[in-house]
């Protein structure tokens, strides 16, 4: 087979479809922030990547690999080139139609939140982040305070259990003489009525 038939892109048509792009930009209304550009070197594209694969699944009704490492091609810069949110939105549109728009205007404010922090990372994620951690710390305190609050009961159960036991032994105890000199005297009365019997038949 000839090489011929495995033909590039004339300058002619790389032209015509350049300035279709331009005047489909043109007639197209765009978010205000699309004007700020992003320097993707300074995003953790890594952190974006489960975003955008939630999202695509969302708006498609499931995981299209296809479409998802589409949009992760259009994010990697090459030969130092930005991207423009302009033309990658016309050019998602005949993947997420209607959901394109929006799917880029938050993907772009997410892009653009990125590349003003340190490590990369939009701040509504670093924010989902904390309260993730502030959740999961009140949820170890509870845990905690109900963990706290069942050792007491059970401490206050067994100090209960402890002292009635030492009231019964005492009231034990304290009877115990009482019913030790009553079983005495009942030998002594029962023994002084003996001797006065065996007087009465001496005489």
């Amino acid at each position: 087979m000839s090489g011929n038939n495995f033909r590039g892109v004339s300058a002619d048509q790389d032209g015509r479809f350049g300035d279709k792009m331009k005047k489909m930009i043109k007639s197209t209304k765009f978010p205000a922030h699309f004007e700020t550009k992003v320097d993707m070197k300074k995003v953790n594209l890594d952190v974006m990547l489960p975003w955008i694969t939630e999202q695509v699944s969302e708006y498609l009704g499931f995981e299209d690999e296809v479409v998802i490492g589409y949009v992760e091609s259009q994010l990697r810069e090459t030969d130092g080139a930005r991207v423009d949110p302009k033309k990658m939105q016309l050019s998602l549109t005949g993947f997420l139609e209607a959901n394109t728009p929006p799917f880029m205007r938050e993907l772009w404010a997410l892009l653009v939140s990125a590349q003003e922090n340190e490590h990369g990372i939009p701040t509504k994620f670093l924010e989902k982040k904390k309260e993730e951690l502030r959740e999961k710390r009140e949820e170890q305190e509870r845990i905690a305070a109900s963990l706290q609050a069942k050792r007491e009961e059970v401490e206050r159960a067994m100090a209960a259990e402890a002292a009635k036991l030492r009231r019964e032994k005492e009231d034990a105890s304290a009877s115990s003489p009482a019913a030790a000199r009553e079983e005495r005297d009942g030998r002594e009365r029962s023994g002084r009525r003996r001797s006065r019997s065996r007087e009465r038949n001496d005489r």
